[in-house]
């Protein structure tokens, strides 16, 4: 039985240049697309953080209107839109919070009269990081006088 020598590959000197010069560029593409993604990325993320800081000013006044009881809640606009921090350097700076109170009967519709139940109304306004507009957050709930 004869067994065939393999063919060698006399020419294997290595990559040339052109192929390295591709590979390089294909590299330099590749990297500036994930840096670029990065700011992006970023803004994303402190867009969610706001939101997330957002519920949670709102949840605050809520609660802490809720353990004034019913009768120590007054009707009407409790806080006009203001800032929550007027230091520039405290991240509240960048917070606006609304809060009204309002009689609601059984249908859950406004009242001009006490039916035992109002309704709390927290809005909480802040920049989005990616439009630079102005978002809000509102969150509503019940209180009643039994």
């Amino acid at each position: 039985m004869k067994f065939r020598k393999p063919k060698t590959f006399t020419n294997q000197t290595g990559m040339s240049l052109l192929e390295i010069m591709v590979s390089l560029s294909i590299l330099a593409v590749t990297f500036i697309a994930l840096m670029q993604s990065f700011p992006l990325t970023l803004s994303i993320n402190k867009t969610s953080e706001n939101a997330t800081k957002a519920s949670y000013l709102a949840q605050e006044k809520l609660e802490e209107l809720n353990s004034l009881g019913y009768g120590n809640i007054a009707v009407g606009t409790i806080e006009t839109k203001h800032r929550l921090s007027s230091a520039q350097n405290n991240y509240l700076y960048y917070f606006q919070r609304q809060t009204l109170v309002n009689y609601v009967d059984g249908n859950l519709q406004d009242s001009v009269s006490d039916t035992g139940l109002k309704k709390i109304s927290v809005t909480i306004y802040y920049t989005n990081a990616l439009s630079k507009t102005e978002k809000n957050y509102s969150t509503v709930t019940l209180i009643s006088q039994w």
